[in-house]
């Protein structure tokens, strides 16, 4: 049995002298324990030089610390290390605290906790095994899919940075959906003219290869080793090596044309924009009539997100400032959560654009070749106050439902990564950075993750090169091998663990060499395809292990043995 060195951690009197005088007199009854030490807060600088001094020695294999819950010392055990002559697996906690002390009342209970919680920490102590680090060459080579202003904006900060970048754009030109608006709400200039100095600077970036007319066929590997295959409008295939991928794809919209909001008077944002990028001077026109008064309806679709709001308010002091329309907005709330919205909601209120709040959907009907709306305005405090409001309109624009783009859903078949409920790419992402995605090594960013508006878009794009530059910077990816591990004689090849691995760390190659393994005591050449799992993929989560129908799987830092020895049993 492996030598143990216990240490005792007072954590500054949370566990009393007391506890401490009955957890070392049974430690004195344990065989194989070299030492037992007390000090007041191990998690500290101060505690980890104290204990890297008495490691030294190497008079030990184990080290099992006694005091708090595993958190109060993993992330200075793990991330700072304790001894370079002792690996930083080979540590153990006994949560004698929470789980002993601050859980019986009564001294006699508080001993038999303390005692059994001892007792498994040892047993497992006894049980580990070192778990080494490993390293993986990442060269400074990068994928963006998309050529919007998203992805734009991120191939010429990874190019600034020395990164070289292949764009690729399924369509025939950069720019994307920003070049349908005319201005920005919170930038003086153009859309038009900052999008084609953007895109001038690409074109005159040396590291930057933009394929247009391109689209994704197939990928593979992983981080550092992705292999990416393209096929262009000629029929002719591309091929690319990346260390990263960046998914910049952006989204759709699609509008409702059903009844009456089929009429030409009702028209969409995007028609607004053309309309003031025509026109000269006042009076607007639409179809060959004067535009007086103009209604914005809001909120029938897309609820939740913000872009309309903005584009509406901006929309409605052009046409107010300029051609001296009229302008109503409906809505169900105005949202001005984006940076200077609430600023220019007050100028918009000022310079007389109406708002008026709905619970029940507004009524629309045609009156002399103009648009009339029904709402009842429930923007008053008090439900008497609350009265039906009758709006007739020149021109009603309405909302366009934002939906995934076209090839989201086969991008995502490629890349495999996780959908949201409405098709967005890792739109629901609690667990991971926001820009960040279930595959290491894979970003995501802008509109194909979640519609928003231009400026957020761009943090987001600058996020993601810094991401991606800090990833590259030191020319190779460290990681342990604290990972998932398949015993390839006992794999049936029966596909349930890459079909569950949230990361798709897991590969099934049957005819390719990598994955063919040998069973022990095999003759004449036989061979058994088993799944493969990539140490630097794999995230550690043991789902696997859990499903595996054979058993094959276990994880190195916790593997069977260990679970029993915590569970007080034996295999």
């Amino acid at each position: 049995m492996a030598r143990i060195g216990i240490f005792i951690d007072a954590l500054r009197g949370s566990i009393p002298l007391s506890s401490r005088e009955r957890i070392a007199a049974t430690i004195k009854e344990l065989p194989d324990i070299a030492f037992c030490l007390q000090d007041e807060d191990l998690a500290s600088a101060g505690g980890l030089e104290r204990m890297a001094r008495r490691l030294e020695k190497g008079d030990v294999e184990r080290v099992v610390v006694i005091g708090g819950s595993p958190k109060c010392y993993e992330s200075s055990f793990l991330k700072l290390g304790i001894s370079a002559s002792m690996n930083s697996y080979l540590f153990c906690v006994a949560n004698v605290r929470e789980m002993a002390i601050s859980a019986e009342t009564e001294g006699d209970g508080a001993l038999e906790k303390i005692r059994a919680t001892i007792m498994k920490a040892v047993r497992m102590a006894s049980l580990l095994r070192p778990i080494e680090e490993d390293s993986l060459p990442l060269k400074p080579e990068a994928l963006v899919l998309g050529g919007g202003i998203v992805g734009i904006s991120i191939s010429l900060e990874l190019a600034r940075s020395g990164i070289r970048v292949v764009l690729v754009e399924k369509g025939g030109h950069l720019g994307g959906r920003a070049l349908d608006l005319r201005t920005f709400y919170n930038r003086p200039v153009e859309v038009r003219k900052w999008i084609d100095d953007k895109i001038s600077e690409v074109t005159k970036t040396s590291n930057i290869t933009v394929l247009t007319q391109a689209e994704l066929r197939s990928l593979e590997g992983h981080l550092g080793r992705f292999q990416a295959r393209f096929k262009r409008h000629d029929g002719t295939e591309t091929d690319s090596s990346p260390s990263v991928i960046v998914v910049a794809t952006g989204y759709s919209t699609r509008r409702e044309v059903k009844g009456i909001y089929g009429h030409k008077r009702i028209i969409s944002f995007s028609d607004v924009e053309k309309l003031l990028a025509e026109a000269k001077a006042a009076p607007l026109q639409w179809d060959g009539r004067n535009v007086e008064t103009i209604a914005y309806l809001l909120d029938e679709v897309n609820q939740d997100i913000k872009v309309d709001s903005i584009n509406a308010i901006k929309q409605s002091l052009a046409l107010q400032e300029t051609f001296q329309c009229q302008v109503a907005v409906l809505c169900k709330d105005v949202k001005v959560s984006s940076d200077g919205m609430e600023r220019l909601y007050r100028t918009a209120r000022e310079k007389g654009v109406l708002f008026f709040k709905y619970d029940e959907a507004p009524r629309l009907s045609i009156v002399d070749g103009r648009i009339r709306i029904d709402v009842k305005d429930t923007a008053a405090v008090r439900k008497e106050e609350q009265w039906l409001v009758s709006i007739l309109s020149d021109l009603v624009v309405v909302s366009e439902a934002f939906v995934p783009a076209p090839e989201t859903e086969h991008l995502n078949g490629i890349l495999r990564l996780h959908l949201g409920n409405r098709g967005f790419l890792m739109e629901d992402n609690p667990q991971l950075l926001r820009i960040r995605s279930n595959r290491r090594g894979i970003f995501v960013a802008g509109g194909c993750r979640f519609p928003q508006e231009v400026s957020e878009s761009l943090i987001e794009a600058r996020a993601v090169a810094q991401e991606v530059v800090a990833l590259l910077a030191k020319g190779a990816y460290p990681y342990d091998l604290a990972v998932a591990e398949v015993d390839p004689g006992k794999c049936a090849v029966c596909y349930t663990c890459p079909r569950l691995c949230p990361h798709s760390a897991i590969t099934v190659e049957k005819y390719a060499e990598r994955n063919i393994y040998s069973p022990p005591g095999a003759a004449g050449g036989i061979t058994w395809g088993a799944a493969r799992i990539d140490p630097a993929a794999c995230y550690g989560c043991g789902i696997c292990v859990a499903e595996c129908p054979a058993k094959a799987i276990t994880l190195r830092h916790l593997t069977d043995e260990q679970i029993y020895a915590q569970m007080g049993l034996t295999v």
